[in-house]
Formats: structure tokens, C-alpha cells, sequence
């Protein structure tokens, strides 16, 4: 069977040693021989990108998102007209992030082929949208949904926000750790919790945490992330006592967490955060569940994380921001192996089931393949 081509018209390109967005569209796209992908990218920067940099240099943050709110910079439209003649895409992929799935939606229009978008994050809600800009940057979020053969949305909250359209299906990300099969970790204490992750927006929620377990003899939270947004000194205090493991790549990480007994997963508790919390998905729960790790979410009770794990109890709960009510519970946990012995069984379950990655890979290529029947006007 010939390869499916895919051309990625996005603002999120495929990246291994990304993050997010970038690794998922990497494991999809580059991991997989049934697929061929080409990426826009820039040739030169436009006057005007130069412009929006030369003002963040200079302090004026809003101006510059202001600019791109008005006038979004793509890539010269000669240089992706060029690249679809030669390539020959069966598919254009993008992500509704940023602003090039606005010229995804136009390229594929303009030359008939079927769009793809993926739907990880609500960006109109995003800090780097201002806020009077918000409502526009929705209609054109919510215009590559319409305009889309396919749209893959990352959980079930974000197919609701968007109306749950007919074109929509929920697909998780692809892990990026490798699954693990059945682990017997050892029940001894202090228990070692690890969170690996986004250090800038739960940053402060780590910090309170890594403050709420210090002295505790029953459980030693372990951090691995980049540049944490943390108070001065914090970054130094946490190294030096082994706390704060700093960026470990995919591969290295997934050794070092078979010295763990538990993860721990993050959502905001801040109300402008609300709807990104609905919509979004951790992917590094998903991660979690490959190693075999118990997973304890602290977030608020309408995040998707904590709707995932109240679906037949999947992962602990802590819906309670005081960093205390954090310290209780992992420490319950700590001393039981009962608890510890169940999650971590729903752990497997899950990554051998709903979070398998040779499962979602194949929903991946069903996407692909319905997109491409619609060009064709068939049913899949």
C-alpha cells in the first residue's frame, strides 16, 4: 500500500526533542512508515516578523501580541504553492495553536485536499491571546474546526466546547514513554513521587507542594522539567538537595521513574484557566500509565484529568489547592499497599487499553484515511 503524504501547515511543527504539541505530531508523523510528511517552514523572516520580534526585545509584550492578532505572519504563500506541486499531499495537517491554521485552512481549500486539525488546547484562551483580541481569535479557532474533514480533538471536553460537531472524534496523545508491562515495585518508604513536566504555568504549584513535603519522612517528591517558575533561590535550594532533577530526555526519563512508586499530575486551579483545564488533556498522565506508575492528580473537580480518573477510580484525587491537603494524601498513600497495588494495576490498564499506543496510532491512520474519503465524497 502506497504511504499517505501529509502536508503540516502549522504553527506546531513535529519536533523529538520538542515538547507537547511538537513530540505528539513527531510520534504520529515521523515514527510511523505508513506515513510520508513534508513541513512548511520559513525560507526568510517577513519585515514584519522581524518587527514583532524587535518589540518583545524591547519590552513591549502586548504591542507585539497585538500585531499578531491583527496581522497573522505566514510563510510566503509562492514557497507552500511550490511545495504542494512537488510533494503532492493526499492530506493537509495542522494545529489550531497560534495562527497557521488559518493559511492551513486556505491551502487546503485552494487546492482541494482534505484538512486535519488537532484541537490540544483552547488557544483563544491562551495568556499569549490579549484580551480584547479573544473573540476574534475564537471565530478563526472555531473556523479551521468547521472548515476540517477531520478534527482530533485531545478529550471529550474539548469535543464539547466545540459544539460536538460531526467531524470531530477524541484521540489522546501518543505516549512518549515506552510501556513497561507488569512492574513489582518495592513498598518501603519514603515514598518517591515524581512529576515531570510543564514548569512555567504549574510552576508556583510545584514549589508550593515541594515546600508542603519538605520534612516529611513518608514521601520525597522528585522534580524533572525545565526553567521552573519558581521564587529566587528556589531553583538552587531544590537542585542541591535532589528535589529538582532538571530536563531529562524521553529516553533517560523512563529509566530513572522505575525507581518511583507514584506520579504526580497537574492541573490549574485558576478560574481564567477553567476552559484550557476542561479542554485540554495531561499527556503526561498518559506517560505515567506506560511505566506502570500510580498516578495521584491534583487539580480542580470539572479538570479532565480528575473527570478521566472518577471513571472507575482510576488515580487518587486531590481537588483541594492547599498544598497540605497534597501532603495527606500522598502520605495515606505512602503507607498503603493496598492503595499503591491498585493504582498501579489501573496504571497498566490503562496504557494497555485506552492509552496504548499501537491502538492510538491506528485511530491516527483511521483519521487520515476519513479525511481522504471525504475528498473522495465516500463513507468510511
Amino acid at each position: 500500500m502506497d504511504r499517505i503524504k501529509v502536508l503540516v501547515v502549522s504553527s506546531v511543527v513535529p519536533n523529538a526533542r520538542g515538547s507537547g504539541g511538537e513530540l505528539v505530531l513527531h510520534r504520529y508523523l515521523k515514527s510511523n512508515r505508513r506515513i510520508e510528511s513534508e513541513v512548511v517552514s520559513w525560507q526568510r523572516f517577513p519585515f514584519r516578523l522581524k518587527v514583532i520580534g524587535k518589540l518583545r526585545e524591547l519590552g513591549f509584550q502586548s504591542l507585539s501580541r497585538c500585531m499578531e492578532c491583527l496581522f497573522p505572519v505566514f510563510p510566503s504563500k509562492k514557497v507552500v504553492d511550490d511545495l504542494v506541486h512537488s510533494f503532492r499531499p493526499d492530506v493537509v495537517v495542522t494545529v489550531a495553536h497560534g495562527w497557521w491554521h488559518i493559511q492551513a485552512r486556505s491551502v487546503a481549500k485552494k487546492f482541494e485536499l482534505p484538512l486535519i486539525s488537532f484541537f490540544q488546547d483552547w488557544w483563544p484562551d491562551f495568556p499569549d491571546v490579549p484580551f480584547a483580541f479573544r473573540s476574534r481569535v475564537e471565530r478563526q479557532f472555531r473556523k479551521t474546526r468547521a472548515d476540517s474533514a477531520v478534527a482530533i480533538c485531545v478529550s471529550d471536553g474539548m469535543r464539547r466546547e466545540l459544539g460536538e460537531p460531526g467531524n470531530a472524534l477524541v484521540l489522546h496523545d501518543a505516549p512518549s514513554l515506552t510501556r513497561c508491562g507488569d512492574m513489582t515495585r518495592d513498598f518501603k518508604l519514603p515514598l518517591r513521587v515524581a512529576y515531570f513536566g510543564n514548569l512555567f504555568e504549574y510552576g508556583p504549584l510545584i514549589e508550593s507542594a515541594l515546600r508542603a513535603l519538605k520534612g516529611s519522612e513518608r514521601v520525597r517528591l522528585e522534580v524533572f522539567g525545565a526553567s521552573p517558575l519558581w521564587t529566587r533561590g528556589a531553583e538552587d535550594e531544590f537542585r542541591s538537595s535532589g528535589f529538582y532533577h532538571g530536563f531529562i530526555p524521553s529516553n533517560e526519563l523512563a529509566k530513572s521513574l522505575h525507581d518511583f512508586q507514584a506520579a504526580l499530575v497537574v492541573m490549574s486551579f485558576a478560574p481564567p484557566h477553567r476552559r484550557r483545564m476542561t479542554t485540554s488533556f495531561p499527556s503526561k498522565l498518559i506517560d505515567a500509565t506506560q511505566v506502570g506508575l500510580p498516578v495521584v492528580v491534583w487539580g480542580p473537580e470539572y479538570c479532565s484529568a480528575v473527570t478521566w480518573a472518577r471513571q472507575g477510580d482510576r488515580a487518587l484525587c486531590v481537588t483541594d489547592p492547599n498544598p497540605s491537603a497534597l501532603r495527606r494524601t500522598l502520605e495515606e498513600l505512602a503507607t498503603s499497599r493496598l492503595k499503591q497495588e491498585r493504582f498501579g494495576k489501573s496504571a497498566r490498564e490503562a496504557a494497555a487499553d485506552e492509552f496504548n499506543p499501537d491502538r492510538i496510532q491506528e485511530q491516527f491512520m483511521d483519521a487520515l484515511r476519513r479525511a481522504m474519503y471525504s475528498r473522495d465524497g465516500s463513507d468510511v
